[in-house]
């Protein structure tokens, strides 16, 4: 959790509830004064508003039909999209192409219009049979993993991201469990370290599981590759990964989670989430939310109990990652958007008992009430 959210909860809202003993339809009128209303209440009225702060990106989650072969080539291809990295570059490849492992992996390297030493470092590689090397102009982290994954020819895919670490043996031990039980999605436990050093664990139960066991990032996990065929990270968006959640985790069938740790995720301050913090486009994420919402009879996805779990999962986060913005008046922008979307599509359903007060605040139309439930869902959470 970053610590400005935490300490802006640790100062207001829990001393307001636990020191002073106010109730929570009090609290919530607190919140709804203090984020106050916007003047035009009309959807596109709302929209407006919030396109004033950030303007939406246009890309798409859907993509046409990648041409993927019936007889892969080869078991895994492992994509890296890597730009102005040069001091972990040469660790993270590394730790990809030196594993030990009897089954058949490729690298593809998409060096987004790199200007420092990345390139260099990357070249070192180019006689290496088993890694595919792609240069492009800067086009951002969604488009250079589209560009990997059209090239893939492989069963199954997986994610690094070109900062972090893929710990030894990983490839054998998350193949392994997909191909025994033909998982559609295999992940492990990830160390998350600063400065050499592990300030977090998060680890899994051995066995076969559900998708709600399995993080949104996309590193990490082995996915199997034709779930692509279709789906592309949105261009131009941060919190790409939202994809994940909201589209890909409700097609998938059969997942396995592992207990060991096999991925190592480095907080860089220097990277993208972390440079992009109280920015105007922390809005991408209301954004991405709505443009997967257009787009899920794409993919032949029908609303459900799980996935309206994950949109009110999502919509804490958003509230989490955007309420320090200006105006703050956007906040009720993004609520009425909610609102009518959630009345108009999602009534027949309530959500997992943890998210069932964000749902009866949106579906009452309750602005104050919303605000608390975004928090209470927010503090639950780990991503930023």
């Amino acid at each position: 959790m970053a610590k400005g959210f935490r300490h802006y909860i640790n100062s207001t809202a829990q001393r307001m509830l636990s020191s002073e003993g106010i109730t929570h339809s009090i609290y919530a009128t607190i919140m709804d004064l203090y984020y106050g209303k916007s003047a035009n209440t009309t959807v596109e009225n709302s929209y407006k508003e919030i396109g004033k702060v950030c303007f939406k990106p246009s890309g798409t989650c859907y993509t046409a039909d990648r041409q993927y072969a019936k007889q892969p080539r080869y078991d895994l291809d492992i994509i890296i999209p890597v730009y102005n990295v040069e001091s972990y570059l040469q660790t993270c490849l590394n730790s990809v192409i030196d594993q030990q492992t009897k089954y058949s992996y490729r690298t593809i390297i998409i060096d987004d219009g790199s200007t420092d030493k990345s390139t260099k470092i990357i070249e070192k590689f180019s006689r290496n049979a088993s890694v595919l090397i792609i240069k492009q102009k800067n086009r951002g982290l969604s488009v250079a993993r589209n560009v990997g994954l059209d090239c893939v020819d492989a069963r199954y895919v997986l994610f690094v991201d070109s900062d972090d670490i893929l710990a030894d043996g990983a490839v054998e031990i998350l193949l392994d469990k997909a191909f025994e039980n033909d998982a559609d999605i295999v992940e492990g436990g990830f160390d998350t370290f600063k400065d050499g050093k592990i300030v977090s664990q998060t680890k899994r139960m051995a066995g076969l599981s559900t998708v709600s066991s399995l993080s949104g990032f996309a590193w990490g996990k082995v996915i199997r590759a034709t779930y692509f065929k279709n789906l592309s990270f949105p261009a131009g968006y941060l919190f790409e990964d939202t994809i994940f959640s909201l589209i890909l985790y409700q097609m998938v069938q059969t997942v396995y989670t592992l207990n060991e740790q096999i991925y190592k995720y480095r907080l860089n301050p220097k990277g993208l989430n972390l440079n992009s913090k109280q920015t105007p486009n922390r809005v991408d994420s209301f954004w991405i939310t709505i443009q997967i919402l257009n787009e899920l009879d794409k993919f032949g996805i029908e609303p459900s109990e799980s996935l309206y779990t994950s949109l009110l999962q999502q919509v804490g986060m958003n509230f989490k990652r955007t309420f320090q913005l200006k105006p703050k008046t956007i906040q009720y922008a993004c609520f009425r958007i909610l609102t009518d979307i959630v009345n108009s599509k999602w009534l027949g359903y309530s959500g997992e008992t943890a998210y069932r007060h964000l749902d009866r605040s949106l579906k009452d139309g309750k602005f104050g009430d919303y605000l608390v439930a975004c928090l209470e869902i927010a503090l639950r959470s780990k991503i930023d």
